[in-house]
């Protein structure tokens, strides 16, 4: 499973369609105000996130959410 982490995602669809991830302590927020920046993504672990910005997980299958504002 890939992971990211400790990473900022300001951009529109920045992840677009991410496969078999593990997401830790990442935010999704900025002055680029970008949408749905997980959409369509499979299979997915999002953990101790922040999301700022518009319908962050739009679309997405099988994916756990822990711990995130």
């Amino acid at each position: 499973m890939k992971k990211i982490s400790y990473k900022t995602f300001p951009l529109e669809r920045d992840l677009y369609n991410l496969k078999n991830a593990y997401v830790f302590k990442c935010k999704f927020e900025g002055k680029e105000d970008g949408e749905s920046a997980l959409k369509e993504a499979r299979n997915i672990v999002v953990d101790e996130c922040e999301f700022s910005l518009r319908y962050p997980l739009w679309h997405v299958k099988k994916f756990e959410l822990k711990n995130s504002l």
